[in-house]
């Protein structure tokens, strides 16, 4: 015995239904005031840490490509600018362990990585800025097993097991380093073959000219990540009037001149898989 089959047009009449009641329901959502909140209040917060540079440098004279950013976004927006500083931003790339809160900040810049984690709990809209681990050698490639590789691992989250694992399997004497300068005076002095350092880390060593090669570790084990200006989930209208901003910022070439301004531009070389 088979079951009987509902009417075809009853079948349709539930379809209809359901989806007049889900529209009902969407209907008593919250509006999003993202933006005209923003607008009526005057102001544009944005969470930053104390110090990431080049994207926050805590310089007034070059306070920092994301605070640039940002700076010249809410002038598009004709909202006045207020920096939050929070030293948690950037010391994990788990944004949940930054303990932000809506009070705070309309927008966090200034060490949020565009990964899936992140988009977790924010939704981004990723800048130019990249970063990952990267060497630097006098020949611009990592040395043979054996050698002494100087470790800088910076306060970005990237992955130090990974890193550790990695340079075992490689052979290679890693040696800890506690700072950029020390990071400089050992590879000049011949102590070490070769450092590894976040790349902006290493963008803030003035390595001599032409002295030394950077080059990012290999991608396929160590992913590059695309920095981002994260925003609280559901303020789409805030978002989408951000991204519009960013558009003009790049068709007038504000964008190309900070990038050049903080050492954004280029290419970094990858090292051989």
């Amino acid at each position: 015995m088979t079951a009987k089959r509902p009417h075809r047009w009853l079948q349709a009449g539930l379809n209809i239904a359901f989806i007049a009641a889900l529209l009902t329901a969407i209907s008593f959502l919250p509006p999003d005031t993202s933006l005209a909140d923003r607008q009526k209040a005057g102001v544009l917060k944005v969470c930053v840490p104390a110090s990431y540079p080049p994207l926050i440098t805590g310089n007034p004279a070059e306070p920092g490509y994301d605070a640039e950013l940002v700076a010249a976004i809410a002038g598009e927006l004709g909202l006045r600018l207020t920096l939050n500083t929070l030293p948690a931003i950037g010391q994990d790339f788990n944004p949940r362990n930054w303990f932000l809160t809506r009070a705070q900040c309309d927008l966090v810049a200034g060490g949020v990585a565009d990964t899936a984690q992140t988009r977790g709990f924010l939704q981004t809209i990723p800048t130019d800025a990249e970063t990952g681990w990267v060497g630097i050698s006098a020949n611009g490639a990592m040395p043979a097993s054996g050698s002494a590789v100087g470790v800088l691992p910076g306060t970005s989250g990237l992955d130090r097991l990974a890193l550790s694992t990695w340079l075992r399997q490689q052979g290679l004497r890693a040696q800890l380093l506690r700072s950029p300068a020390q990071l400089q005076s050992s590879l000049e002095s011949g102590a070490i073959d070769a450092a590894i350092t976040e790349r902006f880390v290493a963008g803030t060593i003035d390595l001599k000219e032409n002295t030394f090669g950077l080059f990012w570790l290999p991608e396929s084990i160590f992913p590059h990540y695309r920095m981002a200006l994260g925003l609280w989930k559901g303020d789409q209208t805030l978002k989408r009037a951000v991204a519009n901003a960013l558009d003009n910022l790049a068709k007038t070439g504000a964008l190309t001149a900070l990038e050049e301004r903080y050492g954004l531009g280029g290419t970094i070389a990858s090292a051989a898989e």
